[in-house]
């Protein structure tokens, strides 16, 4: 099967012509942290030509991670990777991660490969196929193929020649050249042999499932402590007028990320864990200092259309969706400067 790769590097392109050349093609959604200004300029245009011409796509995000967690992290490429992913309604075959930077290859085999199987899980989790793609010398040399390979994960490999790929695993997709010419495409592109077909791999695994999403949180107050665990509206977090000083919030489907607004001081990194032990990335907030706002973030697992929010307040002000900043909405719950005190949040 035929399949190319592409970017903003191609600029627009015509998928209609495009269509009869190829059998399937792998769209660079963006490259690094979950910033929106490294998103791909072009990724939601390419998935609109290719959802209209009917050409199956699967995506790929370009690695800079050095870190499991915070700036230049693994954790947040896999965050970027989730939230484009959540704005678009055709399930990709797969989700690759571009494991080829130069500035990456210090780190050493054992954690390079650490990395792409935590990309890889992390995406499967959240209900896509994931795969890591690297050339031919980077398997070989700055990645365990075998071990992602016994994951189960796609692999797609890059060797720019007339001889296949060697590096002792079999892989999905062979990149043999960077300078294919098509109509509908100006200038070249990357073009691939996929050896084997996965493009409906996922329409088969994909199963019914309860759309129901249920939100689990906490909150450490100044004089109790942690209080007890509250699920959906079916209480709030908060005790009499007591200043929050931490907070804990995981879903059972789907993922979140959330932060939070220290008064008088500024805004926390994200965190997506749920551990009160765990000072890294189990909860929001330092334990001591007082939270005056928080802002929190669904990610949509594929299997649940359509696509959630999460629905959250402090102190019964004005509902905030998401980090959405449209209708009056700030981007976060809260009012800088008021010591939050009670927390209510639902998915819906």
């Amino acid at each position: 099967m035929k399949c190319i790769d592409v970017s903003s590097h191609q600029g627009t392109i015509d998928w209609k012509k495009v269509k009869s050349q190829i059998d399937a093609v792998i769209l660079r959604c963006g490259y690094g942290d979950d910033i929106v200004s490294q998103d791909d300029q072009e990724f939601f245009n390419n998935v609109k030509g290719c959802i209209e011409n009917e050409i199956p796509f699967g995506v790929y995000l370009y690695s800079y991670a050095k870190n499991l967690m915070r700036s230049e992290s693994i954790q947040s490429e896999v965050e970027h990777c989730k939230r484009l992913l959540a704005q678009i309604e055709v399930l990709p075959f797969c989700v690759y991660l571009d494991m080829e930077d130069d500035s990456t290859k210090d780190l050493g085999i054992e954690k390079l490969s650490s990395f792409a199987k935590f990309f890889c899980k992390n995406m499967t989790d959240a209900g896509y196929k994931a795969g890591i793609y690297a050339n031919e010398y980077w398997f070989n040399h700055y990645l365990d193929a075998k071990k992602i390979s016994e994951e189960g994960y796609s692999i797609w490999c890059a060797k720019y020649s007339l001889e296949r790929p060697n590096i002792g695993v079999p892989y999905d997709i062979w990149q043999y050249s960077s300078t294919g010419l098509l109509d509908g495409i100006q200038g070249v592109v990357d073009m691939n042999e996929m050896v084997r077909d996965i493009t409906n791999v996922r329409d088969e695994e994909q199963k019914p499932t309860d759309n129901q999403v249920n939100v689990f949180y906490r909150v450490k107050v100044q004089k109790y402590g942690w209080l007890p665990e509250v699920k959906n509206f079916e209480d709030y977090a908060g005790w009499r007028n007591q200043p929050i000083t931490g907070i804990a919030i995981k879903v059972d489907k789907g993922s979140i990320k959330y932060r939070v607004h220290l008064k008088g001081k500024g805004w926390l990194s994200y965190v997506t864990g749920y551990d009160v032990q765990e000072i890294k990335n189990g909860f929001a907030g330092n334990g001591q200092d007082v939270i005056d706002a928080i802002e929190v973030y669904y990610y949509t697992p594929n299997e649940i259309r359509p696509f959630k929010k999460a629905k959250y307040r402090i102190n019964g002000y004005s509902w905030q969706y998401d980090n959405e900043k449209t209708n009056g909405q700030d981007g976060y719950a809260g009012k800088l400067g008021v010591s939050a005190t009670k927390f209510q949040i639902v998915i819906e």
